[in-house]
């Protein structure tokens, strides 16, 4: 039995590349905690790492919660990407949108549109558990 997650084959490609892109750019960002080191770094790196770990584990192995996952590790990054992006644009005005964060942003932003796009929603039937004891009529 193949349990699919998303309508297209594509958007589950981009899917597994996005969750393995960020997983390696939060993997990478525990290198950075040595540098400047605070509490509140530590918790943000820690929490990228386990959303977007739990997003490609999901996604790989095709469970029902894949989308939520790569959806938290999403918009985590989106809040990020958009605290440079604000701070850039406060900086150097409206040069910012032509930054690497904002791009990202935008990016982000797009995947984010398309994967719930394209999710397939699961309809709940009636458990055989639920009706046991019920009188049909």
């Amino acid at each position: 039995m193949k349990n699919k997650i998303f309508k297209h084959r594509s958007v589950y490609y981009l899917a597994i590349i996005t969750s393995l892109l960020l997983f390696l750019i939060s993997s990478f960002n525990i290198l950075q905690l040595f540098q400047d080191f605070s509490f509140l770094k530590l918790v943000l790196v820690f929490c990228s790492v386990i959303f977007s770990s739990f997003a490609f584990i999901n996604l790989v192995e095709k469970y029902d919660k894949a989308v939520l996952f790569l959806n938290l590790s999403i918009v985590f990054y989106m809040f990020l990407t958009s605290f440079y992006s604000l701070v850039g644009f406060l900086n150097i005005g409206i040069r910012a949108f032509t930054g690497v964060y904002f791009k990202l942003l935008i990016t982000q932003t797009l995947i984010l549109i398309i994967v719930n796009l394209y999710k397939i929603k699961h309809a709940k039937g009636v458990d055989e558990i639920d009706i046991i004891g019920q009188i049909e009529e």
